[in-house]
């Protein structure tokens, strides 16, 4: 299954890695990532779209427990997945236009 993710956590120099090797060590693949980071109000907005056959309460589960998560959104399971437009560099997503 495809799901998404909306996480608000504290903008520090680690935080996004912290969240993606969370990601990777529970066994979840990121079909696509979105990061937003608020310098003013020391916030990072990560939107991922990961996949894997567990289910996604392990994946929360593991995320609320870093420290600096402020807000975590798990939105619906997606059954598709992102149309993908080839260009020259690479696939993009269609998703989550730029």
């Amino acid at each position: 299954m495809i799901f998404s993710l909306h996480i608000q956590a504290q903008s520090t120099p680690a935080m996004l890695e912290k969240i993606l090797q969370t990601t990777r060590v529970r066994g979840f693949s990121i079909r696509s990532m979105d990061v937003k980071n608020n310098d003013a109000e020391r916030l990072l907005k990560v939107h991922l779209t990961v996949e894997s056959d567990r289910p996604q309460e392990r994946l929360v589960t593991q995320l609320n427990k870093l420290g600096g998560i402020r807000e975590l959104n798990a939105l619906h399971a997606v059954a598709d997945p992102a149309p993908q437009l080839e260009g020259g560099y690479g696939k993009v997503s269609l998703m989550y236009p730029l």
